[in-house]
């Protein structure tokens, strides 16, 4: 008796997402990137299996094309306001002032905590891999004001790729993120761990970059900032310790003049 063939899948143009997402996406009847500019991400969490990684790995694969899911008509519960979603929406332009507009009333705007962090949460680290550079600083330097907002610590799992950044391909992006991400220190002692681990990570490996004096000023220069808002003798000896690794005296003397301010 010959064994009944499994029924063929049907080709998909999906990212590579965890078993669960794939099933869910494939009982309810989606196969292609297209049919999710008509859900919503909300109906998509309600599917069983579908949880926010998979809804992150979706919405980057739709911003490399160009799409994005359905927008809800009734956003109940929403923290941000019509003016925040357009700014967020702006960072993406191809209109350079509107770009730098929404660049820099989110800045003022977050330096204060917000609400609607988690809102925003998602695209900002998709932003970090955008094909702009500027929406890749922009993102970078958002996420690090929305340390203060951010009750969960999602910023403890997502601190890696925030740092990614001060790698970028473009040193101006990398400086951008590079000067900003001492913010994520002072959101508590556990952002601060990890704030103080990635800097003395980046101050050991950047000796062999081509802009590696810059970065350990900035790095030093961020640990001071963070020492000036916490006062944290953790984060002033962090700091010494970092300049008596340098065995230029030149540069070792530039470093520590950030400390004799």
């Amino acid at each position: 008796m010959s064994k009944r063939k499994a029924a063929p899948q049907t080709a998909t143009d999906f990212p590579k997402l965890a078993k669960p997402a794939q099933r869910a996406l494939q009982n309810a009847g989606l196969h292609q990137l297209e049919q999710l500019t008509n859900v919503s991400e909300a109906e998509l969490l309600q599917l069983h299996g579908m949880g926010q990684s998979a809804l992150r790995q979706l919405w980057q694969a739709l911003e490399a094309r160009g799409l994005s899911f359905r927008e809800e008509k009734k956003n109940r519960g929403s923290l941000m306001d019509k003016t925040i979603r357009a700014h967020l929406d702006n960072i993406r332009s191809d209109d350079g002032q509107l770009q730098n507009k929404a660049h820099n009333e989110l800045m003022k705007i977050t330096e204060a905590p917000v609400g609607w962090a988690y809102e925003a949460w998602d695209e900002l680290l998709a932003g970090l891999k955008n094909k702009d550079n500027h929406v890749r600083a922009i993102a970078a330097q958002l996420l690090a004001n929305l340390a203060k907002s951010d009750p969960q610590g999602r910023m403890l799992k997502d601190f890696e790729a925030l740092l990614a950044v001060t790698k970028d391909e473009r040193f101006v992006t990398a400086r951008h993120c590079l000067q900003s991400l001492w913010k994520v220190g002072a959101a508590g002692k556990k952002q601060q761990e990890i704030l103080l681990a990635g800097f003395t990570r980046r101050f050991e490996e950047c000796v062999i970059e081509k802009n590696g004096t810059l970065i350990r000023y900035d790095i030093l220069q961020g640990l001071r900032n963070l020492y000036n808002a916490t006062t944290d003798e953790q984060v002033k000896g962090t700091a010494l310790a970092l300049i008596e690794t340098e065995t230029d005296l030149k540069y070792r003397k530039k470093y520590a003049s950030v400390w004799r301010k």
